[in-house]
C-alpha cells in the first residue's frame, strides 16, 4: 500500500467516524432530554423524601453534564463549523480540558486554567483549529507525565501589545534541544519520547502560523513551557 493511499484511507476513516459520532450524539441527546425532563417533573413532587429528592437532583445534574460533554464533542465533528469567528481563548481551554478530563484524571495530572479576571481573551480565529492545538498539547502532557508523582499542567493567559499569549506549563521532562530547535525553524520535529512522535506539535505550529501567530518552546531548565501567540481581536 502506498503512503498516499494509506493517508487517503485514514482521512476517509476519520470522516466516517465524525459522521457516526455526530449522529449518535443526536440520538443520545434526545434520550437525555427525556431523562432531564422527567427528573425536573419529579423534583417538584412534594411527596419525595430527602433521599429521593437528592437522587432526582443528581440525575438532573448528571444529565446536564453529559449534555454539555456531548455538545463539546460534536463541535469537533459538526459540518461547516470552520471559518473565522470570535473565540475566547480561556473558554477554549475549558472546553479542551473538559474533553480530556477523564484521561487527565486517569493519568493523575492536575490541570489549572488561570483566567484573567474580568477579561475576555478574544481573538478572530478558526475555533476548531485552535482547539486542535490545545488538544495536541494536552495529549503530549498526558503521555509525558502519566502517573508521575505531582504531575501538573498550568494554562495561563497574558495580553501583550498586539497578541494574546497562551502558555502551557508542565513539570515534565522538558523538550529536548533538538525538539526546541526544530520547533523554532519549522522543521519536522523528532520524536519527543515514547508515544510522542512530534507530529502534533509540528501541526500545531503550522496552525499558529495560519493565524498569523507562533508556537514557541520556553527555555526553562525544568519542565516544558509551550506558548501560543495569537493576534488579539480589535477592541470594539
Amino acid at each position: 500500500m502506498t503512503a498516499d493511499l494509506a493517508e487517503l484511507l485514514e482521512i476517509n476513516r476519520l470522516r466516517l467516524v465524525a459522521r457516526v459520532v455526530s449522529n449518535a450524539s443526536h440520538d443520545v441527546n434526545n434520550a437525555l432530554q427525556v431523562i432531564g425532563g422527567s427528573a425536573e417533573m419529579l423534583s417538584t413532587r412534594s411527596t419525595l423524601g430527602p433521599t429521593e429528592q437528592h437522587r432526582v437532583n443528581a440525575i438532573a445534574r448528571q444529565t446536564e453534564r453529559i449534555t454539555t460533554i456531548l455538545d463539546r464533542l460534536t463541535s469537533l465533528t459538526r459540518p461547516g463549523a470552520g471559518g473565522r469567528q470570535m473565540v475566547d481563548l480561556a473558554q477554549l481551554a475549558d472546553d479542551a480540558v473538559a474533553l480530556r478530563a477523564f484521561a487527565l484524571g486517569r493519568a493523575r495530572i492536575a490541570v489549572t486554567v488561570e483566567r484573567v479576571a474580568g477579561t475576555t481573551c478574544a481573538v478572530s480565529a478558526e475555533r476548531l483549529r485552535l482547539l486542535q492545538v490545545y488538544l495536541n498539547l494536552l495529549l503530549n502532557v498526558e503521555v509525558a507525565l502519566e502517573n508521575k508523582p505531582g504531575a501538573s499542567v498550568r494554562i495561563s493567559f497574558e495580553r501583550s501589545a498586539s497578541d494574546w499569549v497562551v502558555s502551557f506549563i508542565d513539570n515534565g521532562p522538558g523538550l529536548s534541544d533538538a525538539g526546541r530547535a526544530s520547533l523554532a525553524d519549522g522543521a519536522p520535529i523528532p520524536p519527543l519520547g515514547p508515544g510522542l512522535s512530534g507530529l502534533g506539535l509540528w501541526l500545531s505550529a503550522r496552525i499558529a502560523e495560519q493565524h498569523g501567530g507562533k508556537l514557541e518552546a520556553g527555555d526553562g531548565a525544568a519542565g516544558t513551557t509551550i506558548t501560543l501567540r495569537v493576534r488579539a481581536a480589535a477592541q470594539p
